[in-house]
C-alpha cells in the first residue's frame, strides 16, 4: 500500500499504460492519447464527518474538497464563488408533472450563470501552478467565458475560439472579461469541430495551457465537474440523476464523485445516471444505444448548441459508467427542450437556457418510456441561465401589444369584473 507522502494523484495514459507524477503538468499523453487522474484513496484522510463539516462551511468550493481535486498548491487560489447552488425540490413542477420527488440543480447560480465555472476554475488553478500566462479554451461560449472570468481574476491572457454562429450574448460576456476572441468559420465539406482543432494547434505550437471542457487536452478540469456530484450526494442519495451530455465532462464528473464518496463511506449507492443529447447531435447517444464505437455527427443541428458537440470526446468513459450505474441514454427534439425550458420558468422560477433545460426534456422522456419511475427520487441538472441565449426566446414569444392606461383592458384580459 502506498504511503500518503507518496502522491496524492497520478496521471495514466489508458493507451500506453505510462504513468506521470502529480507534479509533472500533462494535457496530453505524447502517444497522442487523454490521460486520466487517479487518487490514492487508499490513504486519502478524509472522513465523512470531515466532509459533511466542510459542506457546511462558508470554505470556497476549490478548498471544501482541496484533497479530492488534482491541485497540489492551497495558496493564492483563485475562485469566484463557484458551487454550492441549491438543490430544489421542484414541488409545483412535480404536483404539474405527477413526480413527487423531483428534484433541481439549479446551476444558473455560478458566478458566470453556468456550471462550467467549477470544472474550468479548477483547470485554470491547476495551469496556474505551473505559472500559466496564456490559456485557451475551444467552446460554444458557457466554458469559454467561465475561463475568461478566472483568467481576468488572475490576471493572465485567455483565448477563446468559439464558433462563428455562438449567441452574440456569449461573444459580448466574453469580450467584457477582456478575452481575446476567436470566432471560427467551418469551411465546407469539414468534418469535426474546428475550434478544438484551433486550440489543439495553439497548445501544440504556441504553447497556450488548454482549459476546454472536454478531457481530451485536459484531464484536470473534468475533476472539478465532481463538485456538483458531491454536492447532491450530501444532501439526497437519489435513484436517478439526468446529465445533458456535449463532451461528456459533466457526466463523468457526477459518476466520478459518487464513487469516490462510496469508497470514502459517505453514500451508501450509486443512483443511475442518464445521458440527454440534443437528437440532432447525439452521436454518443446513438453509439451507446446501437452498441458501437462513436463516430462524429457531421451536421451539428439542436436548439441546446451547448450540447452540439460533434464528438463526445469523453464518450468511451461516459459508456463505461453507464454499464456501472445502469443508465440509458436519449437523444431530444428541439421542441420538448423549449418546453421543458418553459416549464422550468412557469412553475419553478428558474430561466434556463435550452442547453440548460435539455436534462428536463430527457427526463421527460425516460419517464414515458419506463426507464424512471415517476415515484422515484429524480435529480435534473439545469445548467445554464436563459440570459445566456436570449435569442432562442425571441423566436417563440411575440411582444405583447400596447395598451391605453384603462382598467378595463385589464379586465378583459384576465376575466375580471
Amino acid at each position: 500500500m502506498a504511503n500518503k507522502s507518496d502522491y496524492k494523484f497520478k496521471h495514466i495514459c489508458p493507451k500506453c499504460k505510462k504513468k506521470y507524477p502529480q507534479d509533472q503538468l500533462v494535457y496530453q499523453c505524447p502517444c497522442g492519447s487523454k490521460v486520466i487522474i487517479e487518487f490514492n484513496m487508499n490513504e486519502m484522510e478524509l472522513s465523512p464527518k470531515d466532509i459533511k463539516a466542510r459542506y457546511d462551511s462558508s470554505l470556497p468550493l476549490i478548498e471544501k474538497y482541496f484533497e479530492l481535486l488534482p491541485l497540489l498548491k492551497k495558496d493564492n487560489l483563485v475562485h469566484l464563488g463557484e458551487g454550492d447552488t441549491p438543490l430544489v425540490h421542484a414541488r409545483n413542477m412535480g404536483n404539474k408533472l405527477g413526480l413527487p420527488n423531483l428534484y433541481l440543480k439549479n446551476e444558473i447560480n455560478n458566478p458566470t450563470g453556468s456550471f462550467k465555472d467549477r470544472p474550468i476554475n479548477v483547470g485554470l488553478n491547476r495551469a496556474l501552478e505551473f505559472n500559466a500566462e496564456y490559456v485557451a479554451s475551444a467552446s460554444s461560449g458557457n466554458a469559454a467565458n467561465s475561463l475568461a472570468a478566472g483568467s481576468s481574476k488572475a490576471n493572465i491572457t485567455c483565448i477563446a475560439f468559439v464558433p462563428s454562429t455562438a449567441a452574440n450574448s456569449k461573444i459580448n460576456q466574453l469580450l467584457l472579461y477582456g478575452a481575446e476572441v476567436f470566432p471560427v468559420e467551418k469551411p465546407t465539406g469539414y468534418i469535426g469541430d474546428p475550434t478544438v482543432a484551433m486550440l489543439t494547434n495553439s497548445y501544440k505550437e504556441l504553447g497556450f495551457h488548454p482549459i476546454p471542457s472536454f478531457g481530451h487536452l485536459n484531464p484536470y478540469q473534468m475533476e472539478g465537474a465532481k463538485t456538483m456530484g458531491y454536492e447532491i450526494a450530501l444532501e439526497i442519495e437519489p435513484d436517478h440523476i439526468v446529465v445533458p451530455v456535449g463532451g461528456g465532462g459533466l457526466y463523468m464528473g457526477n459518476h466520478r464523485a459518487f464513487m469516490e464518496f462510496k469508497e470514502l463511506g459517505i453514500v451508501d449507492n450509486i443512483p443511475s445516471m442518464h445521458v440527454v443529447q440534443g437528437e440532432g447531435c447525439s452521436p454518443l447517444v446513438k453509439a451507446f444505444n446501437e452498441e458501437r464505437e462513436i463516430s462524429t455527427c457531421e451536421d451539428p443541428h439542436t436548439i441546446a448548441n451547448g450540447l452540439a458537440d460533434p464528438f463526445t470526446w469523453d464518450g468511451e468513459r461516459v459508456i463505461e459508467a453507464l454499464k456501472i450505474n445502469g443508465g440509458s441514454a436519449v437523444g431530444i427534439k428541439d421542441n420538448p427542450i423549449i418546453k421543458a425550458q418553459k416549464i422550468l420558468a412557469r412553475y419553478e422560477g428558474i430561466f434556463a437556457e435550452p442547453t440548460g433545460s435539455a436534462a428536463l426534456a430527457g427526463m421527460l422522456e425516460l419517464v414515458h418510456r419506463g426507464k424512471i419511475d415517476k415515484k422515484d427520487d429524480i435529480v435534473v441538472e439545469v445548467t445554464g441561465h436563459g440570459f445566456k441565449d436570449l435569442g432562442v426566446i425571441d423566436e417563440y414569444f411575440s411582444r405583447p401589444e400596447p395598451v391605453l392606461p384603462e382598467l378595463s383592458i385589464i379586465k378583459n384580459r384576465l376575466g375580471l369584473r
